[in-house]
């Protein structure tokens, strides 16, 4: 049914969208950190040829894809936060303060890797793998004393593994382990 909603039109334009978003996160980086040069016209023709250079892999294309409304998620939640601060009575200089802050920059780069993730798990399972093509990928299912955790869908099978018992037991014994290093080495 044809609704004011339907964007489904727009899907032939995911690669334009790609190169786009490409194209403008590596020039904003390079102009940024100056890490080639100082020049904007060799920073704009890297980024340019880099940005094309994603269209030759269709996987490459789906995953940015997929990882670029998570994006706008993350920068409007971040943006209405910044909202909700100055209604309470913080100041720009406060702002650039935490800009600087190191903690909040390694949390955005963490949010930025879950979300990394998160595409890269979505998207390559889908397009690589042993039954690629096939079409008769395997239905078996195995199961342990904690359940199952091997079956036909990528997606399942992750979340069976990460919620194992078994492997959650090992994260907590992880964590455990490295707050107990911060701790003695008095770093925490």
């Amino acid at each position: 049914m044809a609704t004011v909603l339907d964007v489904s039109l727009l899907k032939v334009f995911d690669p334009i969208f790609a190169v786009l978003f490409v194209f403008a996160v590596l020039f904003a980086i390079l102009q940024k950190t100056k890490a080639l040069t100082d020049n904007v016209s060799i920073n704009s023709l890297i980024a340019v040829v880099v940005s094309f250079m994603v269209l030759l892999s269709t996987s490459l294309v789906k995953m940015i894809n997929f990882m670029i409304p998570w994006f706008v998620v993350v920068f409007i939640f971040l943006i209405l936060l910044l909202l909700v601060f100055q209604i309470f009575g913080a100041k720009e200089a406060d702002f650039a303060g935490a800009i600087k802050d190191k903690a909040l920059m390694w949390t955005l780069i963490g949010v930025g890797l879950v979300i990394f993730a998160a595409s890269f798990s979505t998207i390559v399972p889908e397009d690589v793998g042993p039954y690629l093509g096939s079409g008769d990928a395997t239905t078996v299912t195995t199961t342990t004393d904690g359940g199952s955790v091997s079956g036909g869908l990528f997606s399942s099978n992750l979340m069976a593994t990460l919620f194992h018992p078994k492997v959650i037991g090992l994260i907590i014994i992880f964590l455990v382990a490295v707050f107990a290093v911060g701790f003695l080495s008095g770093n925490a």
